[in-house]
């Protein structure tokens, strides 16, 4: 029986001496994979020089595109150059080119393409990336209030848009300052063709916009070439006469959308600048009406009405209808409640999207926004703005009894805001909410206000749900006067060239490349 006995120990001692044979196996075979790894590396070493010149250079290329957002600045020039230091070593510079052959970033910002080429040793590499690039906010809405949810008007409040008919296109900007008439003719440079003339004040005046001047008791349209203080260089758009004389305390008046130029083969309109259009915007150039198509910088394509004009007289200001109210659900009004100049319920013109209304407003995203201005909290926020400032709020903040909204400027709160009355002159500017949104009483707010609601709508069911899942604006029963929401397109238009300094700069995705 022993013979037996010893067969499972014959099999444990085969099974032991397999288990090291196994790994003397591996190791022989993990050193060759490593020695023909080294024979590899080192081959590319010993002929790889102008590769690892090419990487750095590549490398340096990334850095200055990843330093562009940190280097624009609107209303300056592009960027030329990109330095980066070394430490124990000369510094390394990378330059900036624009294939759109930009030199600076266009008033109301947009795309920026750009190609950074770094050198380095016998390397060169280019990348390009298109940036995103903001001036200022946009200040795009449709209407008086822009509601996500639905809206609820009542109690003799009036939420008012803007006279689409009777709007001219142009706003009153500034008056003009002489100590005796002008007169045109002997006013121009003979080389240029331009004169310089002053005004009160040119702080909404940007370079490259259209005004109109009463020239010779008729209103004149003249393009600003630039602007040195409270000193115009102006081109007039129009044949000079002997007749020509401009008068001291004339009004200057602007074109916020002044016609560049038109594209008749693809309906394209290039404007003085485009913030604040929206896509399925009605407007009206001329005796020409239509819908925006779509805006890009300052591109906007346009599907008219009719027949479509075959040219547009430089300066022509372009008009864009402002409705009282649009909402992305229903709009109903009670108790004495009035709209006027229109209202769009279920529209389009509003985003489903809570964040797409934001970028749309203020052309960045919250995060993007929240850093340039944190949010403050409720509690020390008194209700009033100074100066056409940019305050951020987090809310619940409720500006009630002796907090009222009071001011000028641009009012974002991250959460529910309800306001129950203004000061005795109101406020003037931009409410933007990011939750639910309640007025009462006799506030009066003169810009535009735009609430985002719950995030999901959906949820609100047909009805409109609680009181989360609608904007409801409710002035006071009887003889005194309601509320009113009332648009103004001279706010606007302030607000979006008094944000023109704030800069936002993030780049496009799917657009980085090497070239």
């Amino acid at each position: 029986m022993r013979p037996k006995a010893r067969t499972p120990i014959l099999k444990g001692m085969r099974k032991g001496i397999a288990t090291p044979i196994t790994l003397v196996v591996l190791m022989v075979v993990f050193t060759s994979l490593l020695a023909a790894t080294g024979y590899m590396a080192l081959g590319a070493l010993r002929g790889g020089a102008s590769e690892r010149v090419t990487y750095q250079a590549f490398t340096l290329a990334e850095s200055a595109l990843e330093a562009f957002p940190l280097l624009v600045r609107c209303g300056d020039n592009l960027p030329s150059a990109y330095t980066l230091s070394v430490s124990g070593g000369p510094a390394l510079s990378a330059t900036y080119s624009y294939p759109n052959r930009e030199s600076t970033v266009p008033p109301g910002g947009g795309n920026i393409r750009v190609q950074a080429v770094a050198q380095v040793g016998g390397g060169k590499a280019t990348l390009e990336q298109t940036f995103r690039v903001g001036c200022g906010i946009l200040g795009a809405v449709p209407a008086a209030l822009t509601s996500r949810p639905r809206v609820e008007v009542s109690g003799n409040a009036k939420i008012v848009g803007f006279d689409f008919a009777a709007d001219s296109g142009f706003l009153p900007v500034a008056t003009v300052r002489l100590n005796g008439s002008l007169n045109l003719l002997s006013a121009l440079d003979q080389n240029t063709g331009t004169f310089n003339l002053d005004v009160d004040d040119a702080t909404l005046i940007p370079t490259g916009s259209y005004l109109r001047i009463t020239t010779g008791g008729t209103p004149k349209t003249y393009r600003v070439e630039g602007k040195s203080g409270n000193t115009l260089t102006l081109t007039p758009l129009f044949t000079r006469g002997l007749t020509d004389v401009i008068l001291p305390g004339a009004p200057v008046e602007l074109a916020p959308y002044g016609v560049k130029a038109y594209d008749l083969s693809t309906n394209t309109l290039t404007l003085s600048d485009a913030r604040g259009l929206v896509k399925g915007q009605k407007v009206r150039v001329g005796s020409f009406e239509g819908v925006v198509e779509s805006v890009e910088n300052v591109q906007v394509k346009v599907s008219w009405s009719g027949t479509p004009p075959t040219s547009i007289p430089e300066g022509t200001p372009l008009v864009a209808q402002v409705l009282g109210a649009a909402s992305s659900r229903t709009i109903d009004t009670s108790g004495g409640g009035q709209i006027l100049y229109g209202s769009a319920p279920s529209s389009p013109l509003v985003p489903t999207s809570p964040d797409d209304l934001f970028q749309r407003v203020f052309g960045m995203s919250k995060e993007e926004f929240r850093r340039l201005y944190p949010p403050v909290s409720a509690s020390s926020f008194g209700g009033t703005l100074q100066n056409w400032e940019i305050k951020s709020v987090s809310g619940p903040l409720n500006l009630t009894g002796n907090r009222e909204l009071c001011g000028k400027g641009i009012l974002v709160v991250f959460g529910e805001l309800t306001v129950n009355g203004t000061c005795p002159q109101g406020f003037q500017g931009l409410v933007y909410v990011a939750g639910d949104y309640d007025q009462q009483g006799n506030a009066g707010l003169r810009g535009a206000v735009v609430v985002e609601g719950v995030a999901n709508l959906e949820g609100c069911g047909p009805q409109g749900g609680g009181d989360d899942c609608w904007t409801n604006i409710a002035g006071t029963q009887g003889k005194q006067a309601g509320g009113k929401i009332e648009y103004d397109p001279l706010v606007l238009y302030r607000l979006r060239v008094m944000s023109q300094g704030l800069t936002s700069v993030s780049p496009v995705s799917g657009t980085w490349r090497r070239l």
